[in-house]
Parts: structure tokens; sequence; C-alpha cells
């Protein structure tokens, strides 16, 4: 019976380890995602306000 207590206590501490890890790489990722549009946000913004100059205004027929 011990070492069934044993066993169930290791799947159980593993499985906390598990959530741990998957929390601190949905951290990392979101960090990394946060950073990436803080830094190249106006570059985008730029970029879309050139193709949007550039494209010629609608009301003419098809």
């Amino acid at each position: 019976m011990t070492k069934l207590y044993v066993r169930l206590q290791m799947l159980r501490n593993e499985a906390g380890a598990t959530a741990v890890e998957y929390g601190l790489m949905i951290a990392l990722i979101a960090a990394v995602i946060i950073a990436a549009v803080t830094l190249l946000g106006g570059n985008l913004n730029g970029i879309f306000e050139d193709v949007a100059g550039s494209v010629p205004a609608g009301g003419g027929t098809a």
C-alpha cells in the first residue's frame, strides 16, 4: 500500500511541475509578443499608412 501511495504522490508532483512549466512558457511567449508589438508597432503603422496612401480612392465603376 505504501508503494502505491508513493507512486501516486510522484504522479501528482509531476503533474504540478508540468502545469508550472506550461505557465512559464505561456508567460514567456506573451512577453515576447508584447515586446515585438511594442518595438515594431510604429514601423507597421508607417507601412500601413504608405500602402493606404498608394491605393487610389474608390468610387468608380468596375
